[in-house]
């Protein structure tokens, strides 16, 4: 995700360190593989091309956040683990 990768990952580590929000959905990880049928990860070409995909799907999800964002100027144009 956008709002983790754009500081240094000890930075990162440092300011949220004891955040305890866990409701918010992952999709970076599990995008393709929640969505997809699992008779496509079946092919080894398919599986490794699919796996690669997914940060790009998680890509297009992460740019209408900034656009959801937007109107809040309280929160980082990139924050994604808002409820609703």
């Amino acid at each position: 995700m956008l709002y983790e990768r754009k500081d240094l990952p000890e930075l990162y580590f440092i300011k949220h360190r004891h955040d305890n929000q866990s409701d918010f959905v992952d999709y970076e990880k599990k995008i393709l593989t929640s969505s997809l049928s699992p008779y496509m990860y079946n092919n080894n070409m398919m599986n490794s091309w699919l796996t690669k995909m997914q940060p790009l799907v998680a890509l297009l999800f992460d740019r209408m956040n900034i656009m959801k964002n937007f109107k809040n100027y309280m929160v980082d144009k990139d924050h994604y683990k808002q409820k609703g």
